[in-house]
Formats: structure tokens, sequence, C-alpha cells
């Protein structure tokens, strides 16, 4: 009798079944089999029929665990990671939160920035997951979130294979939406606070597009450097700005003691997709979660209850509640969809706020840039342009702010083109996508009916409410650009 004992890849396509193995081992009366656990083995008689199949787990066998292969020149510990995604998920987005309260009131505000951080975190546990099972499968150790998505509707069901290069596209176009929607927020964040100074200065109304045409010139420059070490130092230094600024502001938020007289409560449900989609703008750091999980010394405590992931959004979620509640009570009505545009124009510290924040963010639009440059240069890019590489490079370079700039130009309303970029690129990437892997993925994991009943509807309700968050804060902002225009 021979036993034959099918890859993963092959018993799949056959029965669905899901295993461990990568090649074909044939054992002539062997009752031994190392190094596999959950494999299909078929036995076949002398002339070939197949006479039974066993689906089983197999004892005395190691088990491939992806984290026990990572490997990293510089691992990160627990703590380190800590700090490093809180520094991801707060930037200049904080800045439009007392904004977005104004929409929705105070109340809304506050348990919309809770309702936006345990969805959020949960979808990217989904995430996680999902990448872990596959790499468990593929036996390797780490993917990224492009090939995650790619490898779930190639190693799930094989009538869904051929969306594996269309689920792997959209992915990484989503990410660039999102990155250079941010690139093109950065030059609308820079030109509005400039506009500020220059008028003061000036004594006069500066159009502020014709201030966005004089920032992204050197934004051209800076775009052309191809070693992102040399901006290691100014990034440092960005950063340490970055939090003075922050600082300062929330001093200007604690001047005078809060009221409430003139601050609404709730105002309108109308309005929450808009706020979601900002919220999403200001915490989201998808880009960087697995990453930053393959980096870790011990990848398995970023996941875990109270690993890194988990302890991270509660401080962020508290500051920002914090920061916009109490942003909303100090300007009210007449909140700007940048406090810094509320600062007094008069005051010297004020004015060294503006122009630092504007310093900073010259320096982030490069690090947007350099993500939109990695995905589209090298994963599509480089393989049309094959002569003359580093000359078309260049072109690219040259074009990425040319184009953030007249995204810019078009809506150059800071608020709105938040909430845009919020509900099309990042609920995409940090909602429905992990979903839809996760429900590929895990399809076929669960032993009883129940177990499945509830994975099945717990993710249909997630894929609703990330839907409706996408779709509505998509339409609410188009109503907004053009009410924006009739203007």
């Amino acid at each position: 009798m021979e036993i034959n004992l099918k890859s993963w890849k092959e018993s799949r396509q056959d029965k669905n079944v899901f295993t461990s193995g990568n090649e074909i081992h044939s054992y002539q009366n062997s009752t031994f089999i190392e190094d596999l656990k959950s494999s299909q083995i078929i036995c076949f008689d002398k002339q070939g029929n197949e006479k039974f199949e066993i689906k089983s787990k197999i004892s005395n066998c190691k088990e491939y665990i992806p984290y026990e292969y990572y490997t990293s020149e510089k691992p990160t510990t627990y703590c380190d990671s800590l700090l490093h995604l809180l520094k991801f998920s707060v930037g200049t987005g904080i800045l439009t939160i007392p904004s977005a309260f104004k929409d929705v009131g105070y109340i809304l505000g506050i348990s919309g920035i809770a309702f936006i951080a345990v969805l959020y975190t949960h979808c990217m546990h989904l995430l996680i997951k999902s990448e872990y099972e596959l790499c468990k499968r593929k036996r390797i150790p780490n993917m990224s979130y492009a090939n995650t998505v790619h490898a779930a509707f190639e190693e799930t069901f094989p009538r869904f294979r051929y969306l594996a290069s269309c689920g792997k596209f959209f992915t990484d176009f989503f990410f660039v939406i999102y990155e250079s929607g941010a690139c093109s927020i950065y030059i609308i964040f820079i030109s509005s606070n400039l506009k500020q100074l220059l008028d003061y200065y000036l004594h006069d109304d500066i159009n502020l597009r014709i201030i966005m045409l004089y920032v992204t010139l050197p934004l051209i420059f800076v775009c052309w450097i191809r070693n992102l070490k040399l901006l290691a130092p100014l990034s440092a230094v960005a950063n340490i700005i970055l939090v003075i600024c922050f600082i300062l502001v929330f001093w200007y938020v604690f001047q005078e003691t809060p009221t409430f007289e003139g601050k609404q409560a709730i105002t309108s449900l109308k309005r929450m997709p808009t706020f979601f989609s900002t919220i999403l703008f200001a915490t989201a750091c998808t880009g960087i979660i697995l990453p930053l999980k393959s980096e870790m010394k011990e990848p398995i405590k970023f996941a875990s209850p109270v690993g890194v992931l988990n302890v991270a959004f509660f401080p962020i979620a508290l500051l920002y509640a914090t920061f916009g509640f109490f942003g909303y009570l100090k300007y009210g009505e007449n909140i700007a969809g940048s406090i810094t545009l509320n600062l007094p124009q008069n005051e010297l510290s004020a004015q060294v706020i503006k122009g630092l924040y504007s310093l900073s963010i010259i320096i982030s639009f490069y690090l947007c840039y350099y993500v939109v440059l990695d995905v589209v240069w090298k994963n599509y890019l480089k393989y049309i342009f094959k002569k003359n590489t580093l000359f078309w490079e260049f072109v690219a370079r040259t074009l990425f702010p040319i184009i953030t700039f007249i995204m810019a130009y078009t809506i150059p309303n800071l608020k709105t083109f938040i909430s845009l970029v919020g509900a099309f690129g990042i609920c995409a990437t940090s909602l429905v996508i992990p979903v839809i892997i996760h429900t590929l993925v895990f399809w076929n994991f669960y032993q009883t009916k129940k177990q499945f009943y509830v994975f099945f509807f717990k993710n249909l309700v997630l894929f609703c409410i990330s839907m409706i968050i996408f779709l509505t804060g998509i339409s609410e902002n188009v109503i907004d650009i053009i009410e924006l225009y009739k203007k």
C-alpha cells in the first residue's frame, strides 16, 4: 500500500482541505510522518485506486510558528514598539479634531472617538490574525499588507484566485490615495498658516492658491532626495518641533477656563460620517502595523490582550477626545479647520507655532511621498520604464508634488479634504479590507456550525458598518465640495 501525502495547495484544489505541507512525500508501508501537523492522507491499492482518506491531526510533529523565524538586525522591545505606534498615531491630524467636534457636538464627539478607536483596533487585530494564519500556511515569517491581501484570495477558494492580483492592486491604490491625499493636506495646511502670517505682515489678503504654488516649488527639490537617511536627523528635529508646538497649542486652549455657553452637546447625526472620516485620518496608521510587529523582539506581544496595539490606542483615544473637547469649548462655532488658524495673528508665540508647524510638515511631506514612490515606482512603473530608469524615476519624483498640488488646488478647504481622504483612502484600508481578508482566510477554520455562524455574523456586521462609513463619508464630502464651489 502506498500513502500519498499531498501538499496543501494540491489538496486544497481537490477538496478544499487545509494542510501545512509544501511538497509531495510518498511512504511505502510507513506509519510515522514528520514535520507536518494537519494533512490529507490518501491511501491507494496496488492498482492505484483510492481506498480511503484520513483528514486528521498528526501527532509527533512540529508546527510552523512564524514568530520563531522573525529576523531583524535591530529588534525592538515592547516599550520601543509602543512609543513608535504612539508617535505614528499622533500627528497633525489632531489639530482638526476640535473642528470635527463642532459638527456633531461634544457628547457625540467623545462617544464617536471611543467607537472608532474600538472598531479600528479590532480591525487591526483581524488583519494581524489573517497575516499570521497565511504565514503558517505558506510557511514564511511575515508578509506585507498588499501581499497578505494577495495571499488571502490566492490561498483560500480556487474560484477567487483570479481576484488575487486585483486585490493587491486595489490595496496599493487605496494606500497611494491615502498618502497622496495626506501630502495634499500638508500643502493646504502649510499654505493656510503662512497666509495668516503674510496677511498680517503685508497687510494684504493674498490668494491661498498662489501661496500653495510657491509652497509646492521647494517640495519638488525635497522629493529629488533619493536617500532617506539624509533626512533622518531632520525628521528627528521635526518630531521635537511637533511636540513643542502641540504643547504650546494646549497652553493656548487652557489659557482661559472653557465654558459650555453656546456649545452644543449633540448637533446632528447627519455629520457623523464626516466626523468618523476625520477621526480615521487623524488616528489611523495601518501601513506601519505589520512592519512594526515584524520588527519586535517578541512579536507575540504586539496583539496580545495587553499588547502594544491595545495599550497604545487607549491613551490615543483619550488624548484625541480631550483635545477635541476642550478645543471646541474654547473656540465654539468659530473653530477653524485647524486649531492653529484660531491662534491670535498678532502674538509672536502664535506666529512661531504656525511657522514651526509649517517647517516640520515640509519634512513630513517627504516621508508620505516616500511611501507613495516605494509602492508606485518599485511595484509598477519600474517594470514599465526598463530603460533610462534613473531619468524616469526623477520624472516621477517631479510629477508627484505637482499632482498633489493640483489636488490641493482643486479642493483648498482643509477640513473637507481631510474628511474625504479619511473616508475614501483610510476607511478602505483600515476597516473594509481587513474584514474581507479575515472572512476569506477563516471561512473553513471553524469546526462547528455555531462557531461559524458567530464568526460570519460578526464579520458581516463589521463589513456593513465599514461600508456605511465608507459610502456615506464619500457622499457627504462630495456634497460639501459641491457646496464649496457654489459659494
